[in-house]
């Protein structure tokens, strides 16, 4: 059957007013508050390191690739992308990483780092250096990743956001004015 058959049945069988409600509420459900985060451009990623992706998002079950991998100079720089609190600077499964959190529910990681810099519970603004890049299948490399709400998420997409290709200021802002304050 073919869906807008299907849809107009729902429709149907579920009242105008149901109808839309139904909608609202599969809308939420499906894209959580958070996720509108990494959409919306609430979170922004700035490249960590120098060099351009090498290796894209690509999650599968039971593997798969969830973050994206830059290209950096042989031990070079790392800058933290986004600001926010440090929650984890140490090793997970021998590799060095660091892990912020610009919001309550969203981390961005840094991994297969040479040397870091920094430790939970401090407090980085974008672009302070967090450490050093190491290498990722023997290329110098920086695996960034991004979970919202305790998913992964495609961080090209917020890196995206940083971007802006029809102004040469960059990215415009609005913000709210109050006189006299």
């Amino acid at each position: 059957m073919r869906l807008p058959i299907l849809l107009e049945m729902r429709k149907r069988s579920l009242g105008p007013v149901r109808w839309w409600a139904f909608f609202v509420l599969a809308l939420w459900a499906a894209f959580p508050s958070e996720a509108w985060a990494a959409s919306s451009c609430e979170i922004v990623l700035t490249p960590p390191a120098s060099g351009g992706i090498l290796r894209r998002f690509a999650p599968a079950y039971g593997g798969g690739h969830w973050g994206v991998d830059l290209a950096s100079a042989p031990a070079g720089l790392v800058r933290a992308p986004v600001s926010g609190t440090v929650t984890f600077a140490g090793r997970v499964a021998g590799r060095l990483s660091v892990t912020i959190a610009p919001l309550p529910r969203a981390r961005v990681s840094l991994s297969f780092l040479s040397a870091v810099w920094v430790r939970a519970g401090q407090r980085v603004a974008v672009g302070r250096v967090l450490g050093r890049s190491g290498t990722d299948h023997g290329i110098p490399a920086v695996h960034m990743s991004l979970r919202v709400n305790g998913r992964y998420m495609n961080p090209e997409t917020a890196l995206a956001c940083g971007r802006s290709t029809n102004h040469p200021w960059g990215t415009l802002r609005l913000l709210s004015y109050s006189p006299g304050g």
